[in-house]
């Protein structure tokens, strides 16, 4: 049987390495943009396996939020055009955590370097996401 290497594949492999470093006390400020990370990866994995474009502009829509970095912009695809409601615990964590991927990445105006605080809310989102995202996915294949 062929190996994919879905989006949730890889969520799932940054989940454990995330948790066991966080569980463990280990935190520098790259967990926090890991952290948005995993929570985009979830997300997008919906997109990518369940999102059936019935026009070339939907299409090319769902290609340009595969390849966005904002949360925000991610749970709106989902939720408009996919009328996939997120829950709202998960959906405010990750909207605490947006823009943690640009700003904890590189000095700049608004970079900042992330504390335990931010890597907690960062945590909280990953498995807030993780849950709705395995629900959903199994909701969906049982509706195949």
């Amino acid at each position: 049987m062929e190996k994919r290497n879905t989006y949730l594949d890889f969520a799932e492999n940054d989940y454990q390495f995330f948790m066991y470093n966080f569980n463990h006390g280990v935190l520098g400020t790259s967990m926090a943009a890991l952290g948005q990370n995993i929570c985009e990866r979830y997300l997008k994995h919906i997109i990518s396996e369940y999102a059936q474009p019935c026009s070339m502009e939907e299409e090319m829509n769902k290609k340009a939020v595969l390849h966005a970095h904002s949360l925000k912009k991610i749970m709106h695809f989902i939720k408009e055009e996919m009328h996939i409601e997120i829950p709202s615990d998960a959906s405010n964590a990750m909207k605490i955590i947006d823009g943690f991927y640009f700003t904890t990445r590189y000095p700049g105006n608004d970079s900042f370097i992330a504390g335990e605080e931010e890597i907690a809310d960062a945590a909280e989102a990953v498995q807030l996401t993780r849950k709705f995202v395995l629900e959903m996915v199994e909701q969906l294949e049982n509706a195949n």
